[in-house]
């Protein structure tokens, strides 16, 4: 069972839009960490599947991508494995939901961020929103994932399969463009 925990910082914000990261929740192997998108009636855009929560991507994806502190990088869009390894950084799409004005949706981050900052990027290129930032402290994270209760244990012999790739169009020589392979 996860540890609940109360983050709530705003990671994007223009006249019709606004993107926040609004709770995290801490497993011994990981965060949950989510995420709403808020779109102003009658603008241009709309929130409806904007996440996707998958991996693959889509052209006018919300881009959410974070980095730990010691250079790993995992973004909504990369390609992974279940068996790719403990140490490759992965950002699993979960549960949502979305209309016209808002989206919701979480992402599984795992492993736990090691010690220092974990940066958030945020970045919208279909609504024309360049990269964003923000840095969590990953100390909070690791102290309530001490007191998360492992339910049953790992299943060390899970397989998954390759999902197709299609990418936004990334900003030139943006932290995207880096961190996806």
């Amino acid at each position: 069972m996860p540890v609940a925990m109360p983050v709530e910082r705003v990671l994007v914000r223009t006249e019709d839009v606004v993107a926040a990261l609004v709770g995290a929740r801490a497993y011994r192997e990981g965060i949950e960490l989510s995420f709403y998108l808020y779109v102003r009636p009658g603008s241009d855009h709309s929130a409806f599947s904007s996440f996707h929560g998958y991996p693959g991507g889509d052209k006018d994806q919300f881009l959410i991508g974070v980095e730990f502190s010691d250079g790993r990088t995992a973004t909504n869009i990369d390609r992974w494995r279940l068996d790719d390894g403990a140490d490759t950084a992965i950002l699993m799409g979960g549960g949502g939901g979305s209309s016209e004005g808002i989206s919701v949706t979480a992402y599984y981050l795992t492993p736990l961020p090691p010690p220092g900052p974990l940066t958030v990027i945020a970045a919208w290129p279909a609504a024309g929103i360049a990269e964003q930032r923000v840095e969590l402290d990953t100390e909070a994270f690791r102290r309530a994932a001490e007191g998360a209760e492992v339910l049953w244990p790992a299943d060390t012999g899970a397989k998954s399969r390759e999902v197709p790739r299609v990418v936004p169009d990334f900003a030139p020589g943006g932290w995207f463009e880096r961190a996806v392979n």
